[in-house]
């Protein structure tokens, strides 16, 4: 694991994550040409972002600088999860006065995210941790994982493709396609599955990246939980059963997480 954090760019990356959040939940006109359900589901993104991404981002680099290995991967996991939130932004937000901060942030967040895996020596990461049971259950849970998400979004677009029309849900958002069926279908579940095999293997690689999505996942599923609940808050959701679930595989998450580094070497 690198202590050697770049906490320069990691503070910028805070400090523009905090003024997309501000800009978002204080300035109406950020999100004034979106669908009431879309701008319902940018604002609760910003309060998710203002109060949880930003202070984990934060705290983990300082207890990673420490030699914290559990703040290393929560590092990499909520940078990952900033890289994904930020894609959205910049491609699927209607075009406002932060869209340069969008772009900046993106950049900012991905440039720290490939510096700290450069600078990580796998090798070194798969010996602190032990071989056991652990990753037999790390294992089945990204695949799980990866196949419950591809089943629930595949449920919506093929009958769309099917059909000829878009999804419902697309069409409520007033957006061309999806974003998170892009970057889940994609890149996302994709990584999972070869994480999973990786882990398998006993790959170096599968004990850097398995416990960063868990991380990623953790920080993920807690996100929609708060836009769902957002939504319903704001009147226009009904329905706040997806945000139990999705807190509950939070919590999977993050017991999985917890067996997988139990042991450390």
């Amino acid at each position: 694991m690198n202590s050697n954090i770049p906490f320069k760019l990691i503070f910028l990356l805070a400090l523009l994550v905090t003024v997309v959040s501000v800009g978002g939940i204080f300035f109406p006109a950020t999100y004034l040409r979106e669908t009431a359900e879309w701008r319902a589901q940018s604002i609760g993104q910003d309060w998710f972002d203002l109060l949880i991404s930003v202070p984990t981002l934060l705290v983990s680099a300082i207890l990673c600088r420490r030699g914290s290995l559990t703040a290393f991967y929560f590092l990499l996991g909520v940078l990952i999860f900033l890289i994904y939130t930020l894609i959205i932004y910049t491609f699927a937000v209607p075009f406002n006065q932060l869209f340069l901060v969008y772009c900046i942030a993106l950049g900012a967040a991905s440039y720290n995210l490939i510096y700290l895996l450069w600078q990580t020596e796998s090798e070194s990461i798969k010996n602190r941790i032990a071989i056991g049971n652990s990753t037999a259950v790390a294992t089945i849970y990204l695949v799980i994982f990866a196949v419950l998400f591809y089943a629930l979004w595949l449920s919506q677009v093929v009958p769309a493709i099917l059909s000829g029309h878009p999804p419902l849900e697309v069409v409520r958002m007033g957006l061309l396609t999806n974003p998170v069926h892009v970057l889940d279908l994609s890149l996302l579940l994709p990584g999972f599955l070869i994480t999973a095999f990786l882990l398998r293997r006993g790959h170096s690689l599968g004990y850097l990246f398995a416990p960063t999505i868990m991380t990623f996942s953790v920080i993920m599923t807690l996100s929609i939980a708060t836009l769902v609940l957002y939504e319903y808050c704001s009147g226009i959701g009904s329905d706040y059963s997806v945000a139990i679930a999705m807190g509950v595989s939070s919590m999977l998450s993050a017991l999985v997480f917890r067996r997988f580094l139990r042991v450390q070497r």
